[in-house]
């Protein structure tokens, strides 16, 4: 591995909990939490067992329950998280990119209760998420690179989710919202036991005629949660569906606009997990069926239509009839599978902790466009499949009166396509003071990412993907500190984390136009070296005075440089990246039933965009809630939220303009038996 350059150390937060609790290896956090106090929230971390936020080796944002509440997918809520860069491409969570320090949507891990989700056709569909926000216990992001411990996903930094199955009474639940651009979404959730598992079972709809010409939605999700104990073992499982169909207009090419996309994923996962004295043991099974649907022409009545004479053709969505590309012969179809096992197993001594890891899948693609001809298939006539294993061991070393933790890993990937790569990492912490105390962290290591089907397949429109694509690589490394200013048993607690790193990358792929080409191709950037920096501070205040008080608020700044500028060519994704974000979330409230946030982002980009003039994109955005009880067994919500107040003109991606000023209105009725 390559030198890391050194990084400059700061102030953050820490709590005076860093106790040999913290070494416990139950690793499922209570996710019918609805406040989490700092010395609280635990970090489920890409590879750590659970142990307090403020002892985390490395830099993670654990979101606090009202940070998420009221949107519609979980990515509307990351938009205002330090050092997570979300591109959408069209509103209300239809298609996201997340990036994380300046990498791409493909080097993002997702983890949802423990288990790596993959996305091979595409990591533009990774965050095709079929789970309401409203099913979800926990958010966390971890900024950094966790290849060693997450496998290929986690490039850059990681995205860990879990699901809510609430250990209450039988509850019921219907919530119905309208808002701007003839938005509806209604959602009906149910909970109740049968014998020892507790189930949770949601419904959801949401529909838009969209903000401008060919950005209607709709998004349908069905999700089944189920937790179950006997003994020293938990069980938990989840089957869950989703179908998007929207206009996609822009989506991918300005040329081509008229774009039109279906998207259908459906999950089913069980996770096993028992710990008895000094041993803990998890197992894991997950598969995802996503299938995708493109049309670069939209192809419905008043849109495009296939003529007798074989083009496609719009006869009155313009003045004068259009005719699609003459080498058009209609939608793209793909259809993905991966089917993933995984298996973890820690011993905890006096001063050690050891844990072995694997995580083996299997990526497959049926495609009329991707892959290599199969005979079997007329519609979809291509496809590839590939074997991916991630294996590691782990020491973790406790030391000075539990002040000192050091962990060493050597990990190795196995993929059937791209062979095997070592990756080992190192990272640790040390606590200062008693009280108010300080910890200083560190953690060095390298990960890798193999091409998606796309990246190696995709030929069609004026883009050329290349069989020959390498793998890509980085070496990176964090230090940094963090820092509690109030004591453990205060009412309030006020923190600060900084950071500075660096990921030093080989064979990055990117899909470029070089200078006189009329192609966009993907190909391997040689070298590219990021640095930059993060700083957080966080309040919250855990009791609740009558009068009106400030309950939270957490405020963020990131800056991230490369060591090389884009010469020859033009990137679509390894030199677009944020250079500097400013992020605030503030929550008000009282002891009664009303409270209120307000939100903030400012975001400067290094490829400016052509819709908007500005050096910074300014988004603002505010909600308020309110609740009230008739009797014993029926409550009630109601919320008002508004996105991008000041109704700034901006785009996170090419020219797919985003919305302007939105408003919602939500009401939820709840009942509980």
């Amino acid at each position: 591995m390559r030198t890391i350059l050194s990084c400059v150390l700061s102030l953050g937060l820490f709590s005076s909990s860093v106790t040999w609790a913290n070494r416990s290896l139950d690793s499922e956090a209570d996710s019918s939490q609805t406040t989490v106090s700092l010395s609280e929230a635990a970090v489920l971390g890409v590879g750590f067992n659970a142990l307090p936020l403020l002892a985390s080796p490395k830099s993670a944002t654990v979101m606090m329950p009202s940070e998420w509440r009221g949107v519609t997918s979980i990515s509307e809520a990351l938009e205002f998280v330090p050092g997570i860069d979300v591109r959408t491409r069209g509103a209300w969570g239809v298609q996201t990119d997340m990036s994380i320090r300046g990498g791409s949507y493909e080097q993002t891990a997702l983890r949802i209760d423990g288990v790596r989700w993959s996305a091979p056709h595409t990591g533009h569909h990774l965050m095709n998420i079929p789970i309401d926000p409203e099913d979800l216990g926990h958010v966390e992001v971890v900024r950094s690179g966790s290849g060693p411990w997450a496998g290929i996903g986690a490039f850059a930094g990681g995205i860990l989710l879990e699901t809510r199955v609430e250990e209450k009474p039988t509850t019921a639940s219907l919530t119905a919202e309208l808002g701007s651009f003839n938005w509806t979404r209604l959602r009906a959730n149910a909970q109740a036991s049968t014998g020892k598992i507790r189930h949770s079972l949601s419904l959801s709809q949401a529909k838009t005629d969209g903000y401008i010409p060919n950005s209607d939605m709709e998004i349908n999700r069905l999700f089944w949660g189920a937790r179950f104990r006997s003994g020293a073992s938990k069980w938990k499982s989840l089957l869950a569906a989703e179908s998007k169909s929207f206009g996609a207009q822009n989506f991918y090419s300005s040329t081509y606009p008229n774009q039109h996309e279906e998207t259908i994923a459906a999950v089913a996962q069980l996770v096993w997990s028992r710990q008895q004295g000094n041993w803990n043991a998890s197992a894991a099974g997950h598969l995802r069926a996503h299938s995708d649907r493109f049309e670069l022409y939209r192809e419905e009545a008043d849109w495009y239509s296939l003529t007798e004479d074989g083009f496609f053709v719009a006869p009155s969505l313009f003045a004068v009839p259009d005719t699609a590309a003459a080498w058009y012969q209609g939608a793209n179809l793909h259809r993905s599978m991966v089917g993933a096992v995984n298996g973890q197993l820690s011993w905890l001594g006096d001063a050690m902790m050891w844990t072995a890891a694997f995580d083996a899948r299997t990526e497959s693609i049926r495609s009329n466009r991707l892959g290599l001809a199969v005979q079997d298939d007329t519609e979809y006539g291509y496809g590839d499949d590939r074997l991916n294993v991630d294996a590691y061991v782990s020491g973790k070393y406790f030391g000075l009166a539990d002040r000192l933790a050091v962990t060493a890993t050597m990990a190795v990937n196995e993929n059937s396509r791209f062979g095997n790569s070592l990756l080992p990492a190192v990272n640790a912490r040390m606590a200062f003071g008693t009280g108010n105390q300080i910890v200083v962290f560190g953690s060095a290591g390298r990960s890798v990412r193999h091409p998606s089907f796309t990246d190696l397949y995709y030929t069609l429109g004026g883009a050329v993907g290349s069989e020959d694509l390498k793998s890509e690589y980085a070496d990176q490394g964090e230090v940094g500190a963090r820092w509690n200013i109030s004591s453990s048993q205060s009412t309030h607690q006020f923190s600060i984390e900084t950071t500075r790193f660096i990921r030093q990358g080989r064979n990055l792929i990117d899909w470029v136009q070089f200078d006189g080409s009329d192609l966009y191709e993907a190909t391997n950037v040689a070298e590219v070296d990021f640095f930059g920096g993060d700083l957080s501070m966080l309040y919250q205040r855990a009791d609740a005075p009558k009068q009106l008080h400030l309950r939270s608020l957490r405020l963020g700044a990131a800056w991230l440089e490369a060591n090389r500028v884009a010469s020859g060519f033009t990137s679509n994704y390894v030199f677009d990246y944020m250079r500097n974000k400013y992020d605030l979330m503030v929550n008000f409230g009282t002891a009664g039933p009303l409270d209120f946030s307000v939100r903030g982002s400012a975001q400067n980009r290094n490829v400016q965009s052509a819709i908007s003039e500005d050096l910074f994109t300014h988004l603002w955005g505010a909600d308020i809630n309110f609740q009230g009880n008739d009797g014993a067994s029926l409550r009630w919500r109601g919320s008002v939220r508004l996105d991008n107040i000041f109704d700034v003109q901006f785009a996170d991606r090419g020219q797919v303009l985003q919305p302007g000023r939105m408003v919602r209105f939500g009401l939820t009725f709840e009942w509980v038996n």
